[in-house]
């Protein structure tokens, strides 16, 4: 359903064209599955089968899917990676590494698909194995072009000839939304496409100052995640891991370990190392700043539910308690990042700002996807003492943010009134979107009245004691 509302959140912005003829036959994703293993599997794969359909949507995830969604099914997947497909014989992270490498191979630019497990100098910061998310060196989303597309969904690795999934095609353009960040950069120079921008040094002073500001400012949100996911994972930050990202900044007061089961820990660890990149990928772009004092104690959290239900809760929310209270308390985090970077996208000026920002956003809005999609598994789960279900938990902190942003609705629970849901047809509500299941933004004032828990971005507190750092964020600072 949220497809069918982006066809008309595209069509309500251009005139588009006919729906093309579509080969969604099981035999021609068996096709498709036979190339990726290089001979024909017995009996072809029917994607109707058991967890085919899964494996079948990951490798939709060129005709349209948004990082969400993509998130959304690699962690279905990975949550089963080991588990044996029959009757072939091969796991679920092995059909989706033949997959990646089939992509990769009929892309031809190199490495851009990742499957969910990979050798561990892929992974995020050269350090996991495990890789719920893709991602380059900086744990930034992967860009491709419309002829990158082409050849991959014609299953030519030719873009002027089509087969397979794709019978007929009018325009070349057609498929510029397979990605949600080739969407994006099919907007930029087409110069600019062939390398990544992170791969040469970028004087700050050739980027124009309001995008600098823009640039800096999302480091105040990259600094908290990265600090949270690898202190619940390891039980310690950015000062062992690499001081040199910090500039010197303060410590976060009261972060440690969290109670994790294996998976989450997996997940989480996954997470804080994405976060290191994140922080390498900014700072390389611009000069940044040091890291701000967080408030990271579990006190800190508490008063944020607290807020979140109007009245103390008994005993006080503990987000490193359990499994399930840290990934509640995960779910504050990625999405306001996510709603951020939506915002500063069309203020950016600069093909190189536009790029890292779309990369950026690919993978931020993966981490809230992978945490949603958890959560939503165990909705309807009682969150113990609270008598209190996963789901209205995210409803209240939602609400809870859209009160504190004040500027409408631009966060929703995992549970919705139907009108709310994708087309109006549905209350399960496993990612955020608009009307037309478009991602919200937010400017910077917003994030600041959010993350202060103050509802104004002049007045500082919540888990940034002594304020967030950057121009922007130092403008809106009253003088002592």
């Amino acid at each position: 359903m949220a497809r069918s509302r982006h066809l008309r959140a595209i069509k309500k912005t251009v005139e588009g064209f006919p729906r093309p003829l579509l080969n969604l036959s099981a035999e021609s994703f068996a096709h498709v599955f036979d190339s990726a293993f290089g001979s024909p599997l017995n009996p072809p794969l029917d994607q109707f089968n058991q967890l085919s359909p899964c494996i079948l949507f990951d490798s939709l995830s060129l005709l349209g899917v948004e990082s969400g969604q993509d998130a959304v099914i690699r962690t279905l997947l990975y949550e089963h990676a080991n588990l044996i497909v029959k009757p072939y014989g091969i796991t679920v992270a092995e059909f989706t590494n033949r997959i990646s490498v089939l992509r990769n191979k009929l892309g031809r630019t190199g490495l851009k698909d990742e499957g969910l497990v990979v050798h561990e100098y892929i992974g995020a910061e050269g350090r996991s194995s495990g890789n719920i998310l893709a991602g380059d060196k900086y744990s930034v989303a992967y860009d491709r072009t419309p002829e990158e597309i082409l050849r991959i969904v014609y299953g030519s690795g030719d873009e002027g000839v089509t087969g397979d999934t794709l019978k007929a095609v009018t325009n070349m353009a057609t498929f510029a939304y397979a990605t949600a960040i080739a969407a994006f950069l099919i907007l930029l120079p087409l110069s600019c496409y062939s390398e990544s921008i992170l791969d040469h040094h970028h004087d700050s002073s050739s980027i124009p100052q309001s995008d600098v500001d823009l640039l800096e400012f999302p480091l105040n949100l990259e600094y908290l995640e990265a600090e949270f996911f690898l202190y619940g994972a390891f039980g310690h930050g950015l000062d062992t891991v690499d001081p040199s990202l910090t500039l010197g900044g303060p410590t976060p007061i009261g972060a440690k370990r969290a109670q994790l089961d294996h998976f989450t820990r997996d997940v989480i660890e996954q997470f804080g190392w994405q976060e290191v990149g994140h922080l390498r990928a900014i700072k390389k772009t611009v000069k940044g700043f040091p890291r701000p004092l967080l408030n990271l104690s579990a006190e800190s959290f508490a008063h944020v539910f607290d807020s979140a239900f109007g009245s103390p809760l008994n005993p006080p929310f503990d987000p490193y308690a359990n499994s399930i209270n840290y990934l509640l308390a995960s779910y504050l985090i990625p999405y306001v990042g996510l709603t951020g970077y939506v915002g500063a996208s069309p203020k950016l000026q600069g093909a190189t700002s536009k790029r890292l920002v779309a990369g950026l956003l690919g993978v931020e809005s993966g981490q809230d996807a992978v945490i949603r999609a958890l959560l939503y598994e165990h909705a309807n789960l009682i969150v113990k003492p609270y008598g209190i279900t996963v789901a209205e938990f995210t409803n209240r902190l939602s609400d809870l943010r859209n009160k504190l942003g004040r500027t409408g609705l631009k966060d929703e629970g995992l549970v919705v009134h139907e009108y709310i849901g994708a087309e109006g047809k549905i209350s399960g509500n496993i990612l955020a979107g608009d009307k037309y299941s478009v991602a919200y933004d937010r400017t910077p004032e917003e994030i600041l009245r959010i993350v202060y828990g103050s509802g104004d971005e002049r007045v500082t507190g919540g888990i940034y004691p002594k304020g967030a750092d950057g121009r922007i964020a130092k403008s809106y600072l009253k003088k002592e």
